[in-house]
């Protein structure tokens, strides 16, 4: 009777921690980045634009890149579950990686703006498609953003877009890398299925001590604050510093959007702490409601790891590492909200996805 009571015990023993162990797994945290998958069918040797698509309300993923072995803009979404198949952006061509937006145009119709480098200029060119019935895409012709006369519309790397979401009448901002590296950009309202570009501008203090100057492409987000009031950010990979990553600000109001019709005010944020890269950062706001916190994700001064850092209102975490296997990467990464794409630093040029879940 002594043995079979100790056993009992036991038996009682092992279930009670096969239980607790059950329920510590299903109690444990997600992963913050998730196991990585691939782009079926997507290979390229330039940085990939990422953009959200909805088609009855239904949010999915657009992606956008050049090729591999050749100079095309690609795309293609993930709507319900699926990817559509590849296909080319009509006139498209380019040297670098592409960047998209979503916007709604003046007819209500849900659609995708993308912006390249011109394949055999620096100038940089757009194109609007349409997301109609049957989830595709219908692609107006593409046109340059620069107007007449301005020659520092120009870039030797692709360019950033983005849509604040306070400012009326679907207008954009597109930053690219200009001449002199000099931090450029333009304001565009639409005009039709196009879009009506003002003269470009710099993004500068106005002085040498606070110029912004960069290597490579910079990277745009929104976080929406107290009373629905929005902070457009600037980032970039600053010239002559040692590799640092610098930031710009400007509002873009409930009320009234940006503050201004053919420049804004730009106001300089200084250096982003702990944050190097060889190469241009990728930033979003990772909320569901666009209130913050963003996420800014870089290639590190050295090696080939990803890193990440998050901005909580005025406050900058540490510097951390993109967790789990194809975390590396020797071009920039691209944001939309959680997710992240980076392409293979091997000659394979696949472009992974994750999403980050802290």
């Amino acid at each position: 009777m002594l043995l079979k009571s100790k056993l009992a015990t036991a038996a009682a023993a092992g279930a009670v921690c096969a239980l607790a162990a059950t329920s510590a797994a299903m109690a444990a945290p997600p992963p913050v980045w998730s196991k990585p998958s691939t782009i079926p069918g997507s290979f390229t040797n330039a940085t990939p634009g990422l953009a959200a698509y909805y088609y009855h309300n239904v949010r999915g993923t657009f992606v956008t890149w050049k090729g591999q072995n050749s100079n095309a803009v690609y795309y293609r979404f993930k709507y319900a579950g699926k990817w559509s198949r590849v296909e080319a952006i009509p006139g498209a061509g380019t040297t670098d990686g592409p960047a998209a937006a979503f916007y709604t145009n003046y007819l209500g119709i849900p659609s995708e703006l993308v912006a390249w480098k011109a394949l055999h200029s620096d100038t940089i060119w757009y194109a609007t498609g349409e997301i109609t019935g049957g989830a595709k895409l219908s692609w107006s012709k593409t046109r340059s953003i620069a107007i007449k006369g301005d020659k520092l519309a120009s870039s030797s790397t692709g360019p950033a877009v983005i849509f604040p979401l306070n400012s009326p009448n679907a207008r954009v901002i597109i930053a690219w890398r200009g001449p002199g590296h000099h931090v450029r950009y333009e304001l565009g309202s639409q005009s039709g299925r196009y879009f009506s570009f003002d003269a470009s501008q710099w993004i500068s203090g106005g002085t040498a001590t606070d110029s912004t100057l960069t290597s490579d492409t910079p990277a745009l987000a929104e976080v929406i604050g107290a009373g629905g009031n929005g902070t457009v950010y600037v980032f970039w990979k600053a010239d002559g510093k040692g590799q640092r990553l610098s930031y710009a600000s400007t509002p873009d109001l409930a009320k009234s959007g940006l503050q201004g019709s053919k420049t804004v005010k730009w106001t300089l944020l200084g250096e982003v702490p702990g944050g190097f890269s060889t190469s241009g950062p990728a930033a979003a706001d990772i909320s569901s409601h666009n209130n913050g916190p963003l996420l800014l994700a870089y290639k590190g001064p050295s090696g080939d790891a990803i890193r990440y850092q998050i901005l909580t209102g005025t406050t900058w975490s540490a510097v951390k590492y993109v967790s789990g296997a194809q975390n590396r990467t020797t071009l920039s990464p691209a944001l939309l909200t959680t997710l992240l794409a980076n392409v293979s630093p091997t000659s394979s040029g696949v472009i992974y996805l994750r999403n980050y879940n802290g």
